[in-house]
């Protein structure tokens, strides 16, 4: 950008006899504006990585530049960015100014996120994806926000549906009619969240999308069987679903599965075929609506129920609460399927009863090569259990372990790689599951802990303390008899 430097001499200045002998030296020269002598092409696909809104504020840099935000080939209008910059338009008008100054004839990206949305808006959100029709957006995004419950939706308008070049769509609080037919032929990624949906809905998408390969239904209801025949489709994620029993996944072709979020009480989850699964995460937590043992151990049946659909998968990850509901099977001895599972990752918190659960995935993963353990902090609540049962458990965790070893297949021939990851000061109660790993894992090549510890404000004083801890603990880790000659243990820690 070009720039002028101007000095003016001040009334007070003396005059100089030299002045015209020896005139000041001249300005340097100001540096060329390399950006604007770029091609066009070039100055497109720069701005196309800056929010629509930084976009339009180069215009005040340089007249070169001004007209460059028509032309950005992603439009992406974030309602709550313009709520902060409290303009002069309402969020709609804004939007609207800016598609009637847009000159370029195609679009990649159309956004609209963070809007509230109301039925009086249909109409004009109507004519915003024409726009969008006649520029051939091939990723539509409009992720809305409801402002009633149950929520008002935006009822997706018929010509969508015949999208023929659209290859990414994202939709919240957005419903699909039934009786449409769907023809998205180049669509690949589907993400629906916080909307009404049918088996009969879902049967039209797949039947109408034959190359899509990811579906996420994030918050979603009126699902009750997700039968996906399709060969193209390959990964499926299952997120909070509301007011749901899924009463069948039949997915053969399916290669990676996720099911997270907080599901509503008494939801339950049957898996039919995943048989070509290689994947798979389990991550959500069911409100139990007692404190009854009783409804806890029907969880942790509903969990073993599927993990015996999930014998055959190589690469599994557990969280905080599914893992829980594992522990109390291992508690009550409850016979468990054989897995091939050759990457496990764990969510927990390593309270006492936790051990049980690792004693359970150690028992059943008879080929696991790549152990990683996460520490949570998830309370102890979690656990519903009579008193019985809490005295029956109160044992000694190296004496629990090594009672169990003779079932771990896997520390025998597999298990090569240990990773451990601790938010919070966290490791001494992991010494007892380190000590046991280092000295019976015999094919183990390396272990590696990690300590990130979270320092609030004004606890500066408490590193110093924390430090001669990790200290300690690290050359008491480090001393342990190590079953493999080639087992290398790396510590390390960071304060955040």
């Amino acid at each position: 950008m070009a720039e002028t430097s101007i000095h003016r001499k001040s009334s007070g200045d003396r005059p100089n006899r030299t002045d015209k002998a020896n005139p000041p030296p001249p300005p340097p020269l100001s540096p060329r504006d390399l950006i604007s002598a770029l091609p066009d092409a070039v100055i497109d696909r720069i701005f196309s990585f800056l929010p629509l809104q930084d976009v339009v504020k180069t215009s005040v840099l340089s007249k070169r530049w001004r007209p460059t935000w028509t032309t950005a080939t992603d439009l992406v209008f974030d309602g709550e960015i313009v709520a902060r910059l409290r303009s002069t338009l309402d969020f709609p008008s804004l939007v609207d100014s800016v598609l009637i100054q847009y000159t370029s004839p195609t679009v990649k990206k159309f956004s609209v996120i963070g809007f509230e949305y109301e039925k009086a808006h249909r109409p004009k959100f109507d004519l915003w994806l024409r726009f969008a029709e006649g520029h051939r957006v091939e990723e539509l995004s409009l992720l809305l926000v409801p402002t009633t419950d149950p929520p008002t939706p935006y009822i997706l308008p018929r010509f969508l549906y015949c999208w023929s070049w659209l290859v990414r769509l994202e939709v919240w609080v957005c419903c699909f009619s039934l009786g449409r037919t769907i023809r998205w032929p180049c669509l690949k990624i589907l993400v629906i969240a916080i909307s009404r949906l049918s088996d009969d809905i879902l049967e039209g998408i797949f039947r109408g999308c034959p190359v899509l390969e990811s579906l996420e239904l994030w918050g979603c209801w009126g699902t009750k069987n997700i039968m996906i025949d399709s060969t193209s489709v390959k990964e499926l994620v299952l997120i909070g679903l509301c007011d749901s029993n899924i009463q069948t996944i039949w997915a053969p072709h399916l290669l990676s599965l996720q099911i997270s979020g907080d599901w509503e009480p008494h939801a339950m989850l049957r898996l039919s075929d995943v048989s070509s699964l290689v994947e798979a995460k389990l991550d959500f937590s069911i409100r139990v609506l007692t404190d009854l043992p009783s409804d806890e151990m029907m969880c942790s049946h509903m969990l073993k129920e599927t993990f015996q659909k999930l014998c055959g998968v190589t690469t599994i990850t557990i969280g905080a609460w599914c893992f829980q509901k594992l522990s109390l099977l291992e508690m009550e001895g409850v016979p468990a399927p054989l897995s091939i599972c050759q990457s496990l990752k764990l969510h927990v918190d390593i309270i006492q009863w936790d051990l049980l659960g690792i004693a359970y995935m150690l028992r059943i993963s008879q080929c696991l090569e790549k152990l990683v353990i996460c520490l949570t902090g998830l309370p102890l609540s979690m656990y519903s259990l009579d008193e019985e049962s809490k005295e029956s458990f109160n044992y000694d965790e190296e004496d629990f372990l090594c009672s169990r070893k003779g079932n771990f297949q896997c520390l025998a021939k597999h298990l090569k790689r240990v990773e451990i990851t601790i938010d919070n000061f966290g490791l001494e109660r992991l010494l007892a599951l380190i000590k046991f790993l280092l000295g019976d894992a015999l094919a183990l090549e390396k272990m590696i802990i990690k300590a990130n510890l979270n320092m609030g404000h004004g606890e500066e004083h408490v590193r110093a303390t924390i430090l001669s801890k990790l200290i300690v603990v690290s050359q008491n880790m480090l001393s342990y008899r190590r079953a493999s000659r080639n087992a290398e243990v790396i510590f390390s820690h960071s304060f955040k």
